[in-house]
């Protein structure tokens, strides 16, 4: 059974200093922005395009007539994070808002809402690639922005949603002057009004053309006696800042009050080299989180006598993250180690952000059906193995979720779209680690295989890992409730879901394998009596 509310501080198991709390960064959006995709093909279907923001130019990633998801965000001043398992992109605005696309990606989570595009985003390299819908439709909203593409000049123009259109027509008047503080040479032009600009290095120097404006130029060229540049040089809507030596670099950048573009010329430098720094000190490269279910005022199931489920899987939790590190070289971390409650959607959370190789989530079963004993073991899927197993994944996913004050309420199709981003690429190591965490518990508790099943838990909904959920046996049961109090239970229940941990990552990682010296003690088996179909 799974419920509770709450945040709290985790507790954390380990023989390392577990990682500070993530703080997200909120990036500045910018106030005018233009996206140049000036493409070259090539036989592989492998393109380069530029993206210009505020003067300076990004290099993007086109693929097939698609852009790279992470290039155009990035550029845009949006924070991207990878899951290099799965190869979803994570991308930020600011705290509480994000958009995720991974491969296959049709249907594109934006914060609390759902948005179609065209096809599916593909990787490449594994590189994310996108069609021009993906940006109109998904990223530059959600970043601030609207776009606008011009087919015939291959030009991306965007600019702040909401934002006063620019004025368009008037010629641009500019000054020239040049000025020389060693080590660079900057060349200020002043303008009228302020404009858009693409600076590009061309053979001769840098060159600056004017996208939207006709411009006044002072002069056709001017030369000048100065150790970096040589002449300003005005054609059509361009000027170039020629350079006195082939070797020499710049870079353009917008000013205001007054409006002008400055561009830097100087040298190349060459970095000295790094000393290596020390390598820090060896820390376990495997996390495991350990989910007592319920706690504080969710108690769970209650036994016959009063044994309450809460501390059961607390107890449990204890042992099994003192056993763990005796079969598999790793740091544990618990959910909680007190009588405290925490939502169903935090302990996944912790899980993600503690980048957990594991998640395991205890609990004990219920049931009115009279002789029900024995243990079962879950993991996620959005279809159930049988109504039995539908019925106890409704009943725990009532418990709350924990939505920040204020939020929108939840979205269902996106909640089964987020889990599938998330989760799909575990599935079979899920399946894998339930059937020898159920091998190991049918030995405890003397019981036939009940098989491991299928069910929506919320609490496994969004892992990034392999994630699964134990039933340790049925509360209301009243010889396995005596079994449940009993630390000499509670330690063999421990030490056989370690023993299984360590076989799973056995055969994941040979250099891995389990410990000799922990064995599984049976149980004494319950009372005689009917074993219908487990139920909650």
């Amino acid at each position: 059974m799974l419920s509770g509310a709450g945040r709290l501080n985790y507790p954390v198991i380990s023989n390392s200093v577990s990682t500070p709390p993530f703080r997200p960064v909120v990036p500045c959006l910018p106030g005018l922005l233009v996206l140049v995709l000036a493409m070259h093909g090539s036989a592989s279907g492998q393109q380069t395009a530029s993206l210009v923001w505020r003067g300076e130019t990004f290099p993007i990633a086109v693929s097939r007539g698609d852009f790279s998801v992470g290039d155009v965000a990035r550029a845009v001043g949006l924070t991207v994070s990878r899951d290099t398992t799965t190869g979803v992109l994570t991308i930020a605005a600011k705290p509480g808002r994000q958009l995720l696309a991974g491969p296959g990606t049709v249907q594109v989570p934006v914060d609390q809402k759902i948005v179609e595009i065209s096809k599916p985003v593909r990787s490449d390299a594994g590189v994310l690639y996108a069609p021009a819908d993906f940006f109109e439709k998904a990223l530059f909203p959600f970043a601030g922005v609207t776009g606008a593409w011009d087919a015939g000049e291959r030009l991306w123009t965007i600019t702040p949603a909401g934002g006063p259109a620019a004025e368009r027509g008037a010629p641009v008047t500019l000054d020239v002057a040049v000025v020389h503080v060693d080590p660079t040479t900057q060349v200020v032009l002043r303008e009228s009004t302020a404009a858009r600009f693409v600076p590009r290095l061309v053979e001769s120097g840098l060159q600056i053309r004017w996208t939207d404006r006709k411009i006044v130029p002072p002069f056709a060229e001017r030369r000048f006696d100065d150790p970096l540049v040589a002449a300003v040089r005005f054609e059509g809507d361009a000027v170039t800042v020629v350079f006195r030596d082939p070797t020499l670099t710049a870079h353009a950048y917008p000013l205001t009050d007054p409006d002008r573009i400055v561009v830097e010329v100087g040298r190349l430098v060459q970095s000295p080299p790094i000393e290596p720094a020390a390598p820090p000190p060896p820390v376990p490269a495997l996390t495991i989180v350990v989910d007592p279910g319920h706690g504080g005022t969710e108690t769970g199931a209650i036994g016959p006598a009063g044994l309450q489920e809460k501390d059961v899987t607390l107890q449990i939790a204890r042992r099994l993250a003192a056993a763990i590190p005796r079969v598999v070289s790793s740091r544990v971390v618990l959910t909680r180690d007190s009588d405290s409650a925490i939502s169903l959607d935090d302990r996944t959370s912790l899980a993600n952000h503690e980048k957990a190789g594991l998640f395991l989530s205890l609990h004990a079963n219920s049931s009115r059906a009279v002789g029900a004993h024995g243990s079962e073991t879950y993991y996620l899927s959005l279809e159930t193995s049988d109504q039995v197993s539908q019925d106890v994944a409704r009943r725990e996913n009532l418990a709350p979720a924990a939505a920040a004050p204020g939020s929108p309420e939840a979205n269902p199709d996106l909640d089964f779209i987020l889990w599938d981003l998330a989760q799909s690429a575990h599935i079979n190591e899920s399946s894998r680690l339930a059937e020898a965490i159920q091998t190991q518990l049918n030995v405890v508790s003397r019981t036939e295989n009940r098989g491991i099943k299928q069910a929506p838990f919320r609490v496994l909904a969004g892992a990034t890992m392999p994630a699964v959920l134990v039933e340790v046996g049925f509360i209301s049961h009243p010889d396995e409730e005596k079994q449940l109090r009993s630390a000499a239970f509670q330690e063999s229940v421990a030490v056989a879901i370690a023993k299984a941990v360590g076989e799973f990552f056995g055969r994941r990682q040979p250099a891995a394998a389990p410990a000799a010296g922990l064995a599984v003690t049976p149980s004494p088996a319950p009372s005689p009596g009917v074993t219908p179909s487990p139920a909650r």
